[in-house]
């Protein structure tokens, strides 16, 4: 699992951050625009920031695994009861961080409802009166 994690887990977690500031910033969604991209943004850093600060016990585990014989395996199991709870509270993140990009309520930053005044175009009829 260490390798997992460093090699897979880790690298793709900050791939989604890069690609989620980058698409962000290209599309009409914009970074602070629209809350749910600013909700979704903050969950990400922070599910990226708790899984850096995990795989450090991921990789305390791993070492006492390879240096157990078999016998002693049910004790590291023990040892382990609060990582299946972490795992799920982390699975429920990425699963409101989905569900956020996905159905995009509705709900305008005050600096997006701005952007979207300064792009409306103004009609003719209010023009020609002022």
């Amino acid at each position: 699992m260490e390798l997992m994690g460093w090699f897979a887990i880790v690298p793709l977690s900050l791939i989604s951050l890069l690609t989620g500031l980058i698409m962000s910033l290209g599309t009409k969604w914009g970074l602070f625009r629209h809350y749910w991209v600013l909700f979704s943004l903050i969950l990400t850093i922070f599910a990226t920031f708790i899984l850096l600060q995990h795989m450090q016990t991921v990789s305390f585990y791993a070492g006492v695994a390879t240096e157990m014989n078999n016998a002693d395996v049910g004790n590291l199991r023990d040892g382990l009861q609060g990582e299946l709870l972490h795992a799920g509270v982390g699975l429920l993140v990425l699963i409101v961080i989905q569900v956020l990009n996905v159905y995009k309520p509705r709900g305008m930053t005050p600096y997006g409802w701005r952007k979207q005044q300064e792009l409306r175009p103004v009609s003719p009829a209010i023009d020609s009166a002022t």
